[in-house]
């Protein structure tokens, strides 16, 4: 996926679809599969905010 490529919500939805973990952080989409294991929240922390906006999370 190029870094600056601008996806639709449909294209989203497919990665969700197709197993990826993907969360949207300030109208990025960040794809996170590589970082579910090391989060020092826990992998549920980020699975509980797959497909939704969570800059608010993230920023805290």
């Amino acid at each position: 996926m190029d870094r600056n490529q601008l996806l639709s919500r449909r294209k989203v939805e497919g990665l969700i679809a197709a197993g990826r973990v993907i969360v949207i952080s300030e109208g990025r989409v960040l794809q996170l599969d590589g970082w579910l294991n090391k989060h020092p929240g826990g992998r549920l922390a980020v699975l509980h905010m797959v497909g939704r906006d969570a800059t608010d999370e993230i920023n805290v």
